[in-house]
């Protein structure tokens, strides 16, 4: 048996070793996103601070405690713009501006 590894041998290791450098990167990768994300979990935008979740009319809102910011999700929005629209110009004015975020190309919500 000769000592020296044949080049087929080697390729198998350099192919074994260049896989096992592939998932090892995508793996941290993969941990680098979740840390980031959980680092940012529940932070006002705007300034970092905590969020605090509220209530109002119903529906929950995330509200920062430093910059007065408050934040909801799409349905939540459109829940406001319902509870608000008999309320006259606000109402309106508040329908303008969700539809504005929302964008031309993602749907209206439908009850």
């Amino acid at each position: 048996m000769p000592d020296k590894p044949s080049r087929n041998e080697e390729e198998y290791f350099a192919r074994a070793e260049a896989q096992q450098l592939k998932t090892l990167k995508s793996s941290a990768e993969t941990e680098a996103k979740l840390a980031e994300r959980r680092s940012h979990f529940m932070k006002c935008p705007r300034c970092g601070a905590d969020l605090r979740v509220e209530h109002y009319s119903g529906i929950e809102v995330e509200r920062c405690p430093e910059c007065n910011g408050v934040w909801f999700d799409a349905h939540e929005a459109e829940r406001l713009v319902e509870i608000n629209a008999s309320k006259g110009v606000m109402g309106g004015a508040f329908r303008a501006i969700v539809d504005a975020v929302r964008g031309p190309d993602r749907p209206k919500r439908t009850r």
